[in-house]
């Protein structure tokens, strides 16, 4: 009788990249202080000129040239250039099973794979010249290797900190359902434990309280919305669970100090430099 052969268990693969929504390359030519918000999902800069003081969500950090900065969902950021011009290629992309770095490995070493990849695809995001499906492919398997490179080299497991851990499997759940209104009772429901466990885990993996996260959550991705799409504001409103226009209004002038038409009217938020009121 001929050996049987075992049958294979595995569901099948998934790409850690969704989607893949910008990539820039920004210079600051003055030493001055800022303020600002990263993009929401990963958010990489690889660095090639400049040196930077700044703080981020509670971790102080100073890089200069050949440092890969990574930030991830909404990231309060205020610091200062010191050494200008200031210079990154900026990788914005949405991967929500991937969770960030450790809060002590957000700053990494660009070594000269890691330069080369980021310009490849930076020049690759540019060639509008290539055939759109083309260009989708390439673009997505130089980032795929960009990761895997930062990933291996720096034996990054991605893990999140285990106070942690439980906010970020309700936060994926969340991110898929922000049309719907969520109560805080429907948040420990979705966890299947404790109301103090949530808010435990939530401020562990963000700061914040678990609503307050929410509608971090639901105003950065409809900024995303309002300044890449042409979307009417109402129904940008819709999808992120606000059944009133006007609240949805408020609530985003409240976050961003600026409406969602003016918004969508200036500059893309990643291009600007905004420097505080002085104290």
């Amino acid at each position: 009788m001929a050996p049987t052969r075992e049958r294979a268990t595995d569901a099948g693969l998934d790409t850690p990249v969704q989607r893949l929504i910008l990539v820039d390359e920004i210079e600051r030519t003055q030493t001055v202080r800022f303020q600002s918000q990263s993009l929401p999902g990963h958010l990489l800069h690889i660095v090639t000129a400049g040196t930077v003081s700044q703080w981020s969500e509670g971790r102080a950090e100073a890089f200069g040239p050949n440092a890969v900065v990574w930030y991830h969902e909404n990231e309060p950021v205020r610091g200062e250039i010191l050494r200008a011009p200031w210079r990154f290629i900026t990788i914005n992309f949405h991967a929500p099973t991937l969770p960030p770095p450790p809060d002590d490995r957000r700053v990494l070493r660009a070594d000269a794979t890691t330069l080369r990849l980021g310009r490849r695809l930076l020049s690759l995001w540019r060639n509008h010249s290539m055939p759109p499906l083309e260009r989708q492919f390439h673009c997505h398997r130089v980032l795929l290797e960009l990761l895997h490179h930062l990933l291996s080299r720096d034996n990054l497991k991605m893990a999140p900190q285990l106070g942690a851990k439980l906010w970020w499997r309700i936060e994926k759940q969340l991110r898929s359902r922000l049309e719907e209104p969520i109560t805080l009772a429907d948040v420990q429901r979705l966890s299947g434990s404790s109301a103090r466990s949530v808010a435990c885990a939530c401020k562990a993996a963000t700061g914040l309280s678990p609503m307050k996260r929410l509608r971090e959550i639901r105003l950065g991705y409809a900024r995303g919305l309002v300044q890449h799409t042409d979307l009417p504001i109402t129904e940008i409103a819709y999808r992120v669970g606000y059944a009133r226009p006007q609240e949805f209004s408020r609530d985003y002038h409240r976050r961003f100090d600026v409406t969602p038409r003016g918004d969508r009217e200036r500059e893309p938020v990643y291009r600007q430099l905004e420097q505080p009121s002085p104290s």
